[in-house]
């Protein structure tokens, strides 16, 4: 054997490296192959968010067309086979061979990348989708997809499946519509079992229908008969107005300005309210910028100096002569700011953010002029306004001086003197992580469970101060605040926090499971949500999820995070002691359930279900019985032969009085009257809107997998004991009760309450230990709908805080009393 010199060993293995690397070793994706293989790098992700976002490219496809004055209407439906459709009354996309690329318009549109009309503003003046990849790659994403084109009096059609043509395009019939219609179903090998989402298709054609009020929008659900038409012609005002109908605004007058400069239009709608906070919403070319960009620096701008030049008018008193600044004019601001821009130039596909620098001049301009005009023709108004942001003004100038005590190095010092802070050895940010956990006891605990090395503790001492009813000054002068603020090292405020300060990367409120640890919680959200929001956006934010339970087992112990979990594990103790049958005709027919497990699993899932739907007031039998009677559809509602039959369900399933009857309240609500032994009396009224309750939705599902057996009996044997259920389905609250109790026998379970119940062994293994602990991520998934509970929850205005409680009341699911 020949022994290589040092150089040849080195050229040996460089030749190795390299001698499978060749020009055939570069992979090409053809055509919509890269998509499917990196759907991420096309709509953001394959979760709820980038499912939806492949309905938003064609539903913006649609109000493109409309914003170049060709369409008038857009119809989405959501079918129930899990496709959704968009369909415009436009041109039709041109279905004619392409001179260059030798196939229909339609087919390239359909099956190229970078392929559209947006590019050429002959076509369309101003878009969103300015990346020529919105619906192929929706077809791409696609199981498969129907595109139909309604033009020259004929109907043109051509079918894909996963982003190929079954072949070419077709005419299948004639009509005197036009327009396009576009139906798909996002294919499960990338998305798996997600479906279209009501409540999220609603909130995105109700944005657009107030950004664009000349489009009526129609939405359909044909899964439960929805039918809904919006056209809001007031537009953005309207928006305003809805985004402060809960926040006490200090002026009637919504504020709107609009004008067009070089082709850009503006449109901006402002209204002050009493809170603290700023509510500002972004758009461009129907795009939420929810980053923002150069037009909403120049909405700032603007804001400023009209402010600032109108109360350096001689006739404005003297109390509001006071230098105001960006900041100033944020405390209780809500505006909406809407531009049609003919090249927008927006960072990433995502389009989070406007890039284009000649913009913030044009909205500067046109925003200054509107302001300056409505001041002077509106006094009374004004002067609210001005007042509002003079007190914001002198707020932050006597705040500075805090502001700048925290930022001093010393303080973080004198916090780590005092004991408050425990520190962590990590210098990488990344790596650490603060815990900020509620009480002193439980600090202490805390700080003997963990990690030394990168997990800092910063114990709070009772409740801290609530953001949303204080401005920054008193803000700054709660210790508990201030202990935040310093620990993190990020500072505070629009000009003084920067989140690439901050000295942790996991930050993790740990509190207790009872009502005061729910409150310091949402106080500590609040406190997050309003005045470091960038942390949240980052994912920096996390609950800690101590174990509800400690099961003990002769001297085996296990911690386990919910009822779900207890369930899992006490079916894990009886399971191979159960014999399960379900027997119809009086035990001549009998079946035995293979798999008890899931049969359980199952039903426990529905039980918890429909103790949700008891406390909206919604009761289990009534819901069982419109589940059993296949009720899916708003349209049932409608029948009363339905409900008449009901009624006869209840006295064979021996219900003693049974009665259902439609109420005087409302033709479409019934009043059902139940009576049972068991169960006593019931009466309720339930309406349409059970249709559009998610865990109705949910529990429909599951009741689907148990209808095959909803006629039989259900019997168990289990050790000794044999029992059976007739018209199992309406007892299985019972059933599953026995079962629990059979398998607690034997068992010492404890529920946790507090931190404190735990010693700093049982914390760190179960809470605490990167290893086994479970975090709940904060995510602000929608703002606006944070946006509107944190200022009713938390805000000064009681009434809206009443209303919210009395109607949601009965579905708090941790109340301690």
């Amino acid at each position: 054997m020949k022994i290589l010199s040092k150089k040849e060993k080195e050229s040996q293995k460089n030749m190795d490296f390299t001698q499978n690397y060749e020009a055939s070793s570069i992979k090409v994706l053809s055509g919509l192959e890269g998509v499917r293989a990196r759907p991420a790098m096309y709509i953001g992700s394959t979760d709820i968010s980038g499912f939806h976002h492949l309905l938003w490219e064609v539903l913006d496809n649609a109000v493109d067309e409309a914003l170049a004055g060709y369409a008038t209407e857009i119809i989405v439906t959501l079918h129930k086979d899990g496709s959704a459709s968009c369909e415009d009354n436009g041109r039709g996309i041109p279905t004619d061979i392409h001179p260059e690329e030798g196939i229909s318009a339609l087919e390239l549109v359909m099956t190229r990348l970078h392929a559209g009309a947006k590019f050429d503003h002959g076509v369309y003046k101003v878009s969103g989708g300015l990346h020529g990849v919105g619906v192929s790659v929706v077809n791409a994403l696609s199981e498969w997809l129907i595109a139909e084109v309604y033009r020259d009096g004929k109907i043109f059609r051509q079918t894909y499946k996963r982003g190929i043509p079954d072949g070419p395009i077709q005419v299948v019939g004639e009509t005197k519509k036009r327009g396009t219609l576009v139906r798909f179903k996002p294919d499960p090998e990338i998305f798996g079992n997600l479906e279209f989402d009501l409540e999220i298709v609603q909130k995105r054609i109700k944005e657009l229908s107030y950004l664009n009020p000349e489009i009526k929008f129609y939405l359909i659900d044909e899964r439960i008969g929805f039918f809904e038409k919006y056209h809001y012609k007031g537009g953005i005002v309207e928006l305003v107005k809805a985004l402060n109908a809960k926040k006490n605004p200090i002026h009637s007058k919504v504020i709107y300005i609009s004008g067009e400069k070089e082709n850009v239009k503006v449109e901006v709608a402002i209204q002050y309210n009493s809170s603290y906070t700023e509510t500002l919403y972004s758009y461009v070319n129907n795009i939420h910028t929810k980053e923002g960009g150069t037009h909403v620096i120049g909405f700032r701008s603007a804001l400023t100096k009209a402010i600032n030049r109108y109360i350096s008018d001689e006739k404005i008193p003297k109390q509001f002569k006071i230098k105001v600044e960006g900041e100033d004019v944020k405390d209780g601001l809500c505006a909406v700011i809407s531009l049609k821009v003919p090249d927008p130039q927006f960072e990433g596909q995502t389009k989070m953010k406007l890039g284009n620098s000649e913009i913030k001049p044009i909205v500067e301009s046109i925003v200054y002029e509107g302001l300056i005009k409505f001041l002077e023709e509106n006094p009374s108004e004004a002067k609210k306004i001005i007042q509002k942001i003079t007190i914001a003004a002198k707020a932050r100038e006597a705040s500075k001086k805090a502001r700048e005590l925290i930022r001093k190095k010393s303080e973080i010092e004198e916090f780590l003197v005092a004991g408050k802070l425990a520190d962590c050895s990590e210098k990488d940010p990344e790596k650490r992580e603060l815990f900020i956990v509620e009480g002193d006891s439980a600090g202490g605990s805390a700080k003997q469970a963990r990690d030394r090395r990168f997990q800092a503790i910063l114990p709070l001492r009772g409740k801290i101060l609530n953001v949303e009813k204080a401005n920054i000054e008193k803000m700054l002068s709660s210790e508990e605040i201030k202990s935040i603020i310093a620990a993190l090292g990020a500072g505070i405020g629009p000009d003084n926090f920067n989140p690439e300060k901050c000295r942790y990367h996991k930050i993790i409120i740990m509190t207790d499971a009872d009502i005061d640890g729910a409150h310091i919680r949402t106080l500590l959200l609040t406190f997050f949500y309003r005045q470091m929001p960038e942390l949240i956006e980052k994912g920096w934010l996390f609950i800690a999820q101590p174990p509800l339970y400690r099961v003990v087992e002769g001297k085996k112990e296990t911690y386990l995070k919910d009822d779900e979990e207890l369930d899992k594990y006490i079916l894990k103790r009886i399971s191979e002691g159960v014999k399960a049958y379900f027997i119809k005709d009086s035990l001549k027919e009998k079946i035995e359930i293979k798999d008890f497990r899931n049969l359980f699993l199952t039903c426990a899932k529905l039980d918890r279900i429909l103790l949700n739907l008891f406390k909206k007031n919604y009761p289990p039998q009534v819901i069982l019985l419109l589940l059993k009677a296949g009720l899916n559809n708003l349209s049932f509602f409608e029948d009363l032969s339905k409900m008449e039959s009901l009624a006869k369900d209840c006295q064979n399933l021996g219900f003693k009085i049974s009665k259902i009857k439609p109420s005087d309240y409302n033709p479409k609500y019934y009043e059902f009257f139940i009576y049972s032994e068991k169960e006593s009396f019931i009466s309720t009224r339930i309406g349409p809107e059970l249709i559009l309750e998610k865990d109705y939705r949910e529990a429909f599902k599951i009741f689907e997998n148990l209808r095959p057996y909803v006629f039989y009996k259900l019997q168990i044997v289990y050790k000794d004991s044999i029992k059976v259920w007739e018209n199992w389905i309406f007892y299985i609250g019972e059933f599953l009760q026995y079962l629990r109790e059979e398998g607690r026998k034997g068992l010492f379970i404890q529920r946790y309450k507090g931190l404190g119940e735990m010693n700093s062994k049982q914390l760190w293994e179960t809470t605490m230990d990167p290893k086994n602990r479970v975090l709940k991520k904060v995510s602000i998934y929608d703002a606006e709908k944070a946006d509107e509970l944190f200022s009713i929850l938390m805000g000064e205005d009681v009434e809206p805080r009443k209303e919210f409680i009395y109607q949601h009341a009965l579905e708090y699911r941790e109340l301690d009393i």
